[in-house]
Order: structure tokens, then C-alpha cells, then sequence
């Protein structure tokens, strides 16, 4: 272990007159494929549940409106279309009438 020499020492820090980082070398890497198996497995964990049908962006989109409709007790889609009519209609209304 190396020695250091203290310059200033509060309870809430130290000051070193030097400090070396120890570097240490990885000597195995994770994959991409096993992260993405550790993160199932501690979301599991947690109490989660894995959906392996939820393979495509579609469904991915389906569940999540499902998830929140549930959650908040609300129909956003209904809010949603309605929104983009109103931006539609905006926008069509600027490209006919610019500022």
C-alpha cells in the first residue's frame, strides 16, 4: 500500500500532498448479450415480469398505451388522435396561409 503524506485533514476530507491511482486491468469483459440477461434477471428481481411476445415496436407501442391507460385510468389514444388532427390541421393551415 502506497504512503501518503497529509496536508490537511477535516472530518469531512483529506488533502494529500500526492496521490497515484492504481490502475487495474479488466481481465474479461461482459457481452452485450449477457448485460442484457443480467438486467432481465434483476428486474425479475424486483418484481417485474418479462414479456418475451413484446418482440416488435408495434406490440412494444400497444403495451405501453395499454400499461398507461390502465395505470392512469385514461383512453390517451382518444387524446392523442385528437392532438394530431388539431397539429395537422395547423400545420395544413400555415403551408396554404404562411405568416
Amino acid at each position: 500500500m502506497a504512503e501518503y503524506k497529509t496536508i490537511a485533514e477535516t472530518n469531512r476530507f483529506i488533502v494529500l500532498d500526492q496521490y497515484f491511482k492504481d490502475w487495474k486491468l479488466m481481465e474479461s469483459y461482459q457481452s452485450e448479450d449477457a448485460l442484457e440477461r443480467q438486467l432481465i434477471e434483476d428486474l425479475e428481481n424486483l418484481g417485474y415480469t418479462f414479456e418475451r411476445e413484446l418482440n416488435t415496436p408495434a406490440k412494444l407501442l400497444a403495451n405501453a398505451r395499454t400499461q398507461l391507460q390502465t395505470l392512469n385510468n385514461a383512453q390517451f389514444w382518444v387524446l392523442f388522435e385528437q392532438g394530431y388532427r388539431k397539429s395537422w390541421q395547423a400545420t395544413t393551415w400555415l403551408i396554404y396561409f404562411p405568416v
